[in-house]
């Protein structure tokens, strides 16, 4: 059962970097560890803060340290605007990340966010953990993979924010939650796939830059070259290009954290699929298309 307490949200301690510097640090917050075990979370997990009926979103425990009185919550500046203020103020901090009983039209009506799992095996699974508004349409592309590969049984997990409360922030702004960061703890139906070990997972993603960019762990790199020839085979002409990401570059998914790596069995060789927004609103379709013909040849008969 989720548990909610009445916090108390301030400033970062200069101390607290990670709440100021770090290159997510408007999803990230602190909390009192004894008062955060009270509603059965822990640190690095997702929490959900709610400052009222019109301001709330979702943050990662990256620290915790005691605080007096023990319903102290910190964040950052931008963890702060990430609420649409820059002041302290009264919050309600919830165990509860994703909505429980919402579909897709409500949880769009009412600016929330939900998970989907649709479990089919062990041996592929695709992933979109920044479905709705997060990142448009890669949603429907790892549903449009999935519905590619039903006779080879292909699980499919994704989940879904939209926003549409006023002039403050976007989907993106509220749900967002780095896909190295995300503890299944936190995510229901993801923990109840998260040690099953598939043979393969691919993720859906959306990003800035106006490319497409293959990536994923170490061991998948025979698997990102077919993805990139499909792709490129698929959007032939639209002078989108389509590259493989090197080791440890931003935004390449080869960390071991990645929970695109850490869905594999051997933790490393699932593929990450970055694309621009032109690439998602023209072309989803063919990109998804292109990723099922190879996983389709990959499962065999």
């Amino acid at each position: 059962m989720m548990a909610t307490y009445d916090a108390s949200v301030k400033e970062a301690l200069p101390s607290q970097t990670d709440l100021t510097d770090d290159d997510h640090c408007s999803e990230h917050c602190s909390v009192d560890p004894e008062k955060l075990a009270t509603v059965g979370r822990a640190p690095k997990h997702q929490i959900r803060i709610k400052r009222n009926d019109s301001e709330y979103g979702l943050y990662t425990v990256s620290d915790v340290r005691p605080e007096s009185p023990d319903n102290i919550v910190r964040m950052g500046p931008t963890g702060l605007k990430r609420l649409g203020t820059s002041d302290e103020f009264a919050a309600i901090l919830d165990s509860q990340v994703a909505h429980p009983t919402y579909n897709d039209a409500a949880a769009k009506a009412e600016s929330e966010f939900v998970e989907r799992l649709d479990d089919k095996g062990t041996g592929l699974v695709v992933i979109a953990p920044h479905g709705g508004e997060i990142e448009p349409h890669t949603d429907q592309q790892a549903e449009h993979v999935a519905s590619r590969l039903v006779a080879k049984a292909a699980s499919l997990w994704r989940c879904k924010g939209w926003w549409n409360r006023n002039w403050q922030g976007n989907a993106f702004d509220h749900w967002h939650i780095t896909s190295t960061e995300i503890h299944e703890a936190s995510f229901p139906r993801l923990n109840s796939i998260i040690s099953r070990g598939f043979t393969y997972a691919v993720a859906f993603h959306g990003f800035h830059p106006s490319e497409i960019l293959i990536g994923g762990g170490g061991s998948a790199e025979s698997l990102k070259q077919d993805i990139k020839r499909e792709i490129e085979g698929r959007i032939a002409g639209s002078d989108i290009p389509v590259r493989i990401a090197s080791p440890n570059e931003r935004y390449g998914g080869d960390s071991l954290h990645n929970i695109v790596n850490r869905l594999t069995a051997d933790g490393e060789s699932g593929i990450q699929i970055e694309q621009s927004r032109q690439a998602r609103s023209r072309y989803w379709q063919e990109i998804a298309d292109a990723v099922a013909d190879v996983y389709d040849r990959e499962l065999g008969s």
